[in-house]
C-alpha cells in the first residue's frame, strides 16, 4: 500500500505537497508516563483512525516515580503525556491508519513501521528536526507488529539513550475478533542491566493477577536492540503466532509449538496463549542473567538525582522485599483458585534423592553438585563445572532435599517442570498467601516435594540472582522419563552448554558438560542415539549448535522442544540455534565408523567448544 508523505503545518488530509513547517521545540523535557498498552492510540470513525502522533524529549522513570529520573525522547499523543512504550497503535483488518507525525526535538527521526503489512523495513519516514509528516495505509494481513525511530544523537550498544525507547506496538486485528488479550512491549537501555516491560522494570512492573484455568493470550513485542529468550515459570504455553516486524505467520490448529521459553528477536514479535493450572505466585521474565539482576548505576551523565536517597535496593535481602535480589524484564504473576497438585495429604514419596551444592577443593567460585538416590553405593558429582543428570519419573511422588554446603545461600529452579510454586525455587517471591519460599541458607537443608506432569528434557539451575553460581556451576541436565521407560546413559546423551567464571578456566569460555575441551566419546555405529541440547549460559541466546563429518553438517531428526513432541518425520541438516532456557531433543544413528563433531558456539564468533564423537563397531 502506498505510503504518503507531506510536511504540513496542521494534521488535516492536505494535497501532495511540501512545506515548510518548524513547530515550537519544547524548551524543557516533560514528564513521561509508562504505558500497558491496554488504551489503544488516536480515533476510530467511519474506517479511518486517525492519530496525532508527537516526539518530544522527556523524563522517564522507570522504577519508582520518584526514583532515578532518565532523560528520553518518547512519543506520546497530542494533549497527553509522553508514553514508555509509545501509544499502541490497535485496528481491525481494512481500516485506514492516519497518522501526523510531530517533532519537537532538535534532530531528525526516521520513524520505522508505519505502513501496511506485509510491508519492508526500508520503508520509513524521515521527520525533520522540528518538522512534521503525513503517513497514511490502510491496515494489512492480521498480526502483531510494531512501530520505531531512531535519532543520529542516540548512542548504540550497551550505551544507547535517548532514541532507545521510542518503540510500540501496532496490532491488526482479525474482522470481528475479541481484544481478550494483553500487550507486552520489551525495552532496553543505557546499560546490559537496564531492561523494562512496558515501561517499568521489577519490582515495578505490572502485577498480573490470574485464576487456575483463566484462558490467558498475550502478544509480546520486543522494541529494544537484544533478543529476549522469555521464560514461563511453572506453566507451558502454546506458541499461537510469530514475526518479524514487517512479515506474520499463523500456526494453525494443531501445529502450535508447545514451550517454556521463546526467544524474541530485535523487532520481533509472537503470541502465546497459556492456562495456569496452579495457584501460587509465578514469573515470567527474560532468561539472560544481566537482564534479570539488580541494575547498576547509571551513568550519571544519563540521569538526574532522585529526590529520596532511600532505595529499595538496600534491602534487596529483606524477606519483605519483592526485589529479593531480581530487577529489570520481570513480571510478577499471582494465580488463586485450587491445587491439582497435592503434596501434603498422604505423601508417601517413591523417589527420594539427596543433591548436595558445595564449592570445589580449592576454588570458592568453582561449584560441585552432587546427587545420591536412596540406597545408591555413593552419589554422582560434578563433571566440571555442571552437575549430574538428574533423572526422575513422569507421575512419581519425588523428593529432593537441597543441603547447602556453601558459605552463602542458593536457591535451586526447576526449570520448565510443574510444580507448586513453593517449591518453584524462587526465593521469597514464591508460594501462596503468607507462605513464602525460602531461601536455602549456609548449612541448612529444604526438601522440595514433586510429581512430575510430563516426560521430556528440562534441567535444574541455580536461580540465586548471582552470576557467580550460574558460571560456577549450579546447574545440570534434568531428564523426566515416561512411566516404565529406563534410562540408558550409553544412549541418552545429554549436551549441556555454559559459560566459565575465571577460574580454573579463564572467564567468558563456552562450555560443554563444564568442560572447555570435554573427553571424546566412543559410540556405536547402527544404534540410535538420543541427543538432549541444553543452553544455561548467563546471556549466549544466539548459540548455534551442529553436528558435522568430514563432508559437512549431518542429518538428525528432531523429537522435542521444550520437552514437547515435534510432530517431524523427516531427518534434517543437524543445525540447531539454541536460545538460552530452551532444551532440543534430536535422534542420531551413524552409519560407518569415522568421527562426528558436536560444535557450538554464538553467532559471529570463532570461538567454539568441540566434542568430538567417534563412532565404531
Amino acid at each position: 500500500m502506498k505510503i504518503l508523505f507531506v510536511v504540513v503545518c496542521a494534521f488535516a488530509a492536505l494535497p501532495l505537497m511540501s512545506q515548510t513547517v518548524s513547530p515550537t521545540v519544547a524548551p524543557v523535557a516533560v514528564p513521561i508516563v509508562a504505558n500497558d498498552n491496554r488504551v489503544p492510540a488516536g480515533l476510530l470513525k467511519d474506517g479511518v483512525l486517525t492519530l496525532l502522533l508527537e516526539l518530544r524529549k522527556g523524563n522517564w522513570h522507570p522504577e519508582r516515580e520518584d526514583g532515578d529520573i532518565i532523560p528520553s525522547y518518547a512519543f506520546g499523543q497530542a494533549g497527553k503525556p509522553l508514553q514508555v512504550p509509545g501509544p499502541a497503535i490497535r485496528v481491525p483488518q481494512g481500516v485506514t491508519i492516519d497518522v501526523m507525525l510531530r517533532s519537537f526535538i532538535g534532530v531528525p527521526a526516521t520513524v520505522h513501521g508505519l505502513h501496511a503489512r506485509p510491508g519492508k523495513d526500508s520503508d520509513v519516514v524521515t521527520v525533520a528536526a522540528g518538522g512534521s509528516a503525513h503517513v497514511r495505509f490502510v491496515a494489512g494481513t492480521p498480526g502483531t507488529y510494531l512501530y520505531w525511530a531512531r535519532t543520529p544523537d542516540g548512542r548504540r550498544g550497551n550505551n544507547r539513550g535517548l532514541d532507545a525507547l521510542l518503540g510500540a506496538a501496532l496490532v491488526v486485528d482479525p474482522p470481528g475478533s475479541p481484544a481478550n488479550d494483553r500487550i507486552f512491549v520489551f525495552e532496553r537501555w543505557n546499560g546490559p542491566t537496564r531492561t523494562a516491560i512496558n515501561g517499568k522494570s521489577w519490582p515495578y512492573t505490572e502485577r498480573l493477577n490470574l485464576k487456575v484455568g483463566e484462558k490467558v493470550h498475550w502478544k509480546l513485542v520486543n522494541a529494544s536492540d537484544l533478543s529476549h529468550p522469555m521464560h514461563l515459570h511453572g506453566f507451558h504455553f502454546s506458541l499461537d503466532a510469530e514475526g518479524d516486524g514487517e512479515n506474520y505467520k499463523v500456526f494453525d490448529d494443531g501445529m502450535k509449538p508447545e514451550e517454556f521459553t521463546h526467544s524474541v528477536e530485535v523487532m520481533q514479535t509472537f503470541e502465546m496463549t497459556w492456562s495456569p493450572s496452579e495457584p501460587g505466585r509465578w514469573l515470567y521474565h527474560c532468561h539472560r542473567i544481566p537482564h534479570m539482576q539488580l541494575p547498576v548505576p547509571l551513568d550519571p551523565a544519563d540521569v538526574i538525582a532522585a529526590r529520596s536517597s532511600t532505595h529499595d535496593h538496600e534491602h534487596m535481602h529483606d524477606m519483605t522485599s519483592d526485589y529479593s535480589g531480581m530487577g529489570g524484564m520481570i513480571m510478577g504473576i499471582t494465580v488463586t483458585g485450587k491445587s491439582i497438585i497435592d503434596t501434603t495429604n498422604n505423601w508417601h514419596p517413591t523417589h527420594k534423592i539427596e543433591m548436595g551444592v558445595g564449592t570445589q577443593k580449592g576454588d570458592a567460585r568453582a561449584y560441585e553438585i552432587s546427587l545420591k538416590d536412596a540406597g545408591a553405593a555413593k552419589p554422582a558429582l560434578s563433571t566440571g563445572l555442571t552437575g549430574p543428570v538428574l533423572v526422575v519419573t513422569q507421575g512419581e511422588k519425588t523428593e529432593i532435599a537441597i543441603t547447602n554446603t556453601m558459605n552463602e545461600p542458593t536457591a535451586i529452579h526447576w526449570h520448565g517442570i510443574e510444580v507448586e510454586s513453593f517449591y518453584d525455587g524462587v526465593p521469597w517471591w514464591g508460594g501462596m498467601d503468607e507462605k513464602h519460599a525460602p531461601a536455602v541458607e549456609p548449612g541448612k537443608t529444604f526438601t522440595v516435594r514433586m510429581i512430575p506432569p510430563r516426560a521430556g528434557t528440562f534441567m535444574y539451575h541455580t536461580h540465586w540472582h548471582d552470576a557467580a553460581q550460574l558460571t560456577g556451576g549450579v546447574h545440570g541436565a534434568m531428564i523426566v522419563l515416561a512411566p516404565g521407560q529406563k534410562y540408558d546413559p550409553d544412549t541418552d546423551r545429554s549436551f549441556l552448554f555454559s559459560i566459565s567464571p575465571a577460574q580454573p578456566y579463564g572467564a567468558g569460555l563456552l562450555l560443554l558438560n563444564g568442560s572447555p575441551q570435554p573427553a571424546a566419546m566412543h559410540l556405536k555405529t547402527g544404534r540410535t542415539y538420543r541427543f538432549r541440547l541444553i543452553n544455561i549460559t548467563p546471556a549466549t541466546d544466539n548459540l548455534e549448535i551442529s553436528l558435522r563429518d568430514e563432508n559437512g553438517l549431518v542429518a538428525w531428526r528432531e523429537l522435542a522442544k521444550d520437552a514437547s513432541d515435534v510432530k517431524k518425520e523427516r531427518p534434517q541438516k543437524a543445525d540447531q540455534r539454541v536460545a538460552i532456557g530452551e532444551t532440543f531433543d534430536f535422534e542420531y544413528r551413524a552409519e560407518k565408523a569415522g568421527e562426528v563433531t558436536l560444535q557450538g558456539w554464538p553467532t559471529g564468533n570463532a570461538r567454539r567448544v568441540i566434542q568430538t564423537l567417534i563412532f565404531g563397531e
